[in-house]
């Protein structure tokens, strides 16, 4: 069995063979090689984007320190604002050294002194304390500009003044009822205002 090939068969066989080996480098060689080529692109990708955010966010680092900064300044301007002390006993006890320095500054006399049980205010525990006063109205004023202003965060709850004679219309009796700040969690058990 002998198979006569022309030339002319021959060039198509060749041709065919061509092609066809042309397919199979493409298929099993060279498109692997291309998706494998694409993996490795978009894994190089996605690692430099990482990088790119891994030092953005190092860049902001400035930012971020100058922040921590001004929260540490705010804080200490809050811990300011509040008493002292964190035992209400206590903190009732230096705001009524505080009330009465500014007693003495404003020349405002006070009669009676009387500490309030504690209570909580929007979630920030209060030391309140009640006190009469004997003094003149621009005195009067002057003691409560100094309570108001204050460096320590108070507050003047109640307020009631009354005339104590009749010839004397500028001599005032008052009596005050002032709320002072702890700077510490609400406490369990405690009834909210």
């Amino acid at each position: 069995m002998n198979i006569k090939i022309t030339p002319r068969d021959k060039k198509f066989l060749i041709a065919g063979g061509a092609v066809i080996g042309v397919y199979l480098i493409t298929v099993w060689i060279i498109q692997p090689i291309h998706t494998k080529q694409k993996q490795v692109d978009r894994q190089i990708q996605e690692k430099t984007q990482f990088i790119q955010k891994y030092y953005e966010i190092l860049n902001q680092k400035p930012y971020y320190q100058s922040q921590e900064q001004a929260n540490k300044r705010t804080r200490i301007t809050l811990a300011r604002k509040f008493l002292n002390e964190t035992q209400p006993g206590l903190a009732a006890a230096g705001l009524q050294k505080m009330i009465k320095g500014y007693a003495a500054q404003s020349n405002v006399k006070i009669e009676r002194v009387r500490v309030e049980k504690p209570k909580v205010i929007e979630e920030i525990p209060a030391v309140p304390i009640s006190m009469t006063l004997r003094s003149n109205l621009k005195n009067l004023s002057q003691f409560i500009f100094r309570l108001e202003n204050s460096e320590k965060f108070l507050v003047i709850e109640e307020i009631v003044t009354r005339r104590i004679n009749k010839s004397d219309p500028e001599e005032l009796k008052t009596w005050l009822l002032v709320n002072g700040f702890i700077q510490e969690l609400k406490p369990k058990g405690t009834p909210k205002i």
